[in-house]
C-alpha cells in the first residue's frame, strides 16, 4: 500500500509515527577522508542508536497553529504541557528546505521568522542525521540567531552541549571528519563540552570488533589532535556510550590509547557494577594498580553497593578490609552502603555500629544516613527506638535534626497515626525545631479531618510563629 503514496506523503506519515525511533537506513557512503592517514572503507552506521528520544515540541502561530510563511511562528517545549501539538508538515518542511538549498538554506530560514527551542532544534538535526543529510547550515543559523539573547533563552541553545554533540554525531554519520575537526577546534575555543549524543554513530553493535577498533581509533586520534574541554569530555562519554551499549572491551581500548585516567576506569567500573558483574568490576580495580592507577574510593563504593544490593554483606566487608590495606581510607558514603543494606535486613545493631564508625572517623553524615536508620527502625516496628534515635541527634546538635523530626512524624502520618505524628511535631516546634512545611500541611490536614482538632490548631498557631520570625 505505501507503494502508492507518493514519497512526500510517506515523509508525513513516518513523522507520524514517531520517526525519531526509527532505525537509519543503512547508509551506502564510506568513511574516507583526504585528512586522514588510513581511510577506512566501511561503513559506519548503528541500527541499535540510542539517542533518539520522541517528538517534544509543538507549533504556535496566530492563525490555528497553521504554517504560513512570514508569519511569527514559535517552537515551544511542550515538557510542561500535557497533550502537545505537534506539526509533522512544518517539520517535514523545514527538513525540505535543508535538502533543496545546497547548502544556502539561512535566507529562507530567515524569511520564516522561527524561532526554535532546543528540544526542536536537538531534534531536527537528529532526523537530518537519520537521513543522512548535513545539518551544517542549519546548525550555524541556529547559532547565529541566538549568540546575542542566549541569556533571555532558557534553553541556552548557543552553547548547549546536546546540540553541539548531536552537530558532531551528524558529521560522523556523514563521515565528514573535516568539518567534524573544525567544529570541534570551534567548540573548544568556547569551552564546549561534549557528551554520549556525539557518537551514536559509532557502528558498535553491528561490526566486527576489529572494525570497531578501527573506527574508534579514528574517533579517538580526531579528538587527541583539537584537545581542550572536547577531548576530556569527549574521552569520557565516549567511554560511557561504549559501556553503555556492552562493549567494555572496546571501552578498555580508548583508556589504553589515551590515558590511564581514574575517572575513565571508573565509568566501567559502575557500568559493570549496575550489571552486577562485580567480580569482574573489582578485578579492573585490581588491574588498575598493576598499571600504576591509584583507584579512588569511589571505584570501591561502587563494587560495595553492588555486593550489599545482591546481600553479599560478608564480601563487602572483605573487600573493605582490603581497601584499608591499599591505603584507601573509607568515605562517608562508603559507611552509608552499609548502613543502608544493615537496616534493609533489620539488623539495626550492625548499622548502628556503623554509625559510631562513622562519627569516630570526623566524617559528616549525610541526611540520607539519617533516615535510613530512622527508616529502618520504623519499618521494623521498633518505633520507640527510632523516637530516641531521632532524640539522641538532637541532644548531640547535629545538623538534620529538623527534618528528621518531620520526617519520623511523616512516617507515622503515612501509617494513619496523625495524632502520633502531630505530637512529634509539637515536640519539635516546642523545642523551637522549625517543621518541614510539606510534612506539616499533610499532619495537619489528616488531623483536621479524622484525628485530633485542638491538636491540628494548637499546631496551626505554633507554626505561625515560624512564619513570623
Amino acid at each position: 500500500m505505501m507503494m502508492n503514496i507518493s514519497s512526500r506523503k510517506q515523509q508525513i506519515i513516518r513523522f507520524f509515527i514517531n520517526p525519531i525511533s526509527l532505525k537509519p537506513p543503512n547508509p551506502n557512503p564510506l568513511i574516507s577522508s583526504p585528512s586522514l592517514s588510513s581511510p577506512i572503507n566501511t561503513p559506519i552506521h548503528n541500527t541499535n542508536h540510542t539517542y533518539f528520544p520522541h517528538r517534544c515540541f509543538s507549533v504556535a502561530s496566530e492563525n490555528n497553529n497553521t504554517l504560513i510563511p512570514n508569519q511569527n511562528i514559535s517552537f515551544i517545549n511542550t515538557h510542561m504541557r500535557k497533550k502537545p501539538y505537534v506539526s509533522p508538515q512544518l517539520v517535514s518542511k523545514l527538513i525540505d528546505i535543508v535538502r533543496n538549498s545546497k547548502g544556502e538554506c539561512r535566507s529562507e530560514l530567515n524569511s520564516m521568522n522561527l524561532r526554535l527551542s532546543k528540544a526542536s532544534v536537538c531534534e531536527i538535526i537528529r532526523v537530518l542525521s537519520c537521513e543522512k543529510l548535513p545539518a551544517l547550515q542549519f546548525f550555524q543559523w541556529v547559532r547565529d540567531n541566538n549568540r546575542d539573547n542566549n541569556r533571555d533563552n532558557n534553553q541556552g541553545i548557543y552553547r548547549n552541549a546536546d546540540i553541539c554533540s548531536l552537530m558532531i554525531d551528524n558529521c560522523g554519520w556523514l563521515n565528514d571528519y573535516d568539518t567534524m575537526r573544525a567544529l570541534l577546534k570551534v567548540f573548544k575555543h568556547e569551552c564546549i563540552c561534549l557528551n554520549e549524543q556525539a557518537f551514536g554513530f559509532l557502528p558498535v553493535l553491528d561490526s566486527s570488533k576489529a572494525r570497531a577498533m578501527e573506527c574508534v581509533s579514528v574517533l579517538v586520534g580526531v579528538l587527541s589532535g583539537i584537545g581542550g574541554s572536547v577531548c576530556g569530555s569527549g574521552v569520557y562519554y565516549l567511554i560511557s556510550m561504549l559501556c553503555g551499549s556492552g562493549s567494555f572491551e572496546l571501552a578498555k581500548y580508548v583508556i589504553e590509547i589515551t590515558e590511564r585516567k581514574s575517572s575513565y576506569y571508573g565509568v566501567i567500573v559502575r557500568e559493570l557494577c549496575r550489571r552486577k558483574c562485580t567480580d569482574e568490576a573489582y578485578a579492573l580495580i585490581k588491574q588498575m594498580r598493576v598499571e600504576d592507577c591509584e583507584p579512588e574510593c569511589k571505584l570501591y563504593n561502587y563494587v560495595l553497593g553492588s555486593l550489599c544490593k545482591m546481600d553479599k554483606l560478608s564480601e563487602a566487608i572483605r573487600v573493605v578490609e582490603e581497601m584499608k590495606e591499599a591505603g584507601v581510607d573509607p568515605d562517608e558514603i562508603t559507611f552509608e552502603i552499609f548502613i543502608v543494606s544493615a537496616c534493609k535486613l533489620g539488623r539495626m545493631e550492625f548499622a548502628n555500629e556503623s554509625f559510631d564508625s562513622l562519627i569516630k572517623t570526623g566524617l559528616r553524615p549525610r541526611f540520607s544516613t539519617y533516615a535510613a536508620i530512622v527508616k529502618g527502625y520504623f519499618y521494623a516496628e521498633r518505633y520507640d527506638e527510632a523516637y530516641a534515635f531521632v532524640c539522641d541527634i538532637e541532644a548531640k546538635k547535629m545538623p538534620a535534626v529538623n527534618k528528621m523530626f518531620g520526617l519520623l512524624a511523616w512516617l507515622h502520618h503515612t501509617k494513619g497515626s496523625s495524632d502520633v505524628a502531630g505530637r512529634i511535631l509539637n515536640e519539635m516546634m516546642e523545642k523551637g525545631l522549625k517543621p518541614d512545611f510539606l510534612y506539616y500541611a499533610k499532619t495537619v490536614s489528616a488531623l483536621r479531618l479524622f484525628g485530633d482538632k485542638d491538636l491540628a490548631r494548637d499546631l496551626e498557631t505554633k507554626v505561625s510563629k515560624f512564619r513570623v520570625e
